[in-house]
């Protein structure tokens, strides 16, 4: 994982954690600063490693595939 697909996966974390919700799409883009072609970019390889859920057609919400508790710095 870069810089980015982790700042994202930690946020995605912790609002899991701490409110028990997803994460929505507008969250990320104001807490990343990023532009919606670049979070686009970096969801998209988050989910093609099988750590995210995200379906920019259907929802703009950012879920877990996996437990949140579980390592994916070490890939």
């Amino acid at each position: 994982m870069d810089d980015m697909e982790r700042k994202i996966y930690r946020i995605v974390w912790n609002i899991k954690l701490t409110q028990q919700r997803y994460t929505t799409y507008k969250e990320l883009l104001i807490k990343t600063g990023r532009t919606e072609k670049g979070l686009n970019d970096v969801l998209e390889s988050l989910v093609e490693q099988e750590v995210i859920w995200w379906d920019k057609n259907k929802t703009k919400d950012v879920a877990f595939r996996k437990e949140p508790y579980e390592s994916v710095f070490d890939r």
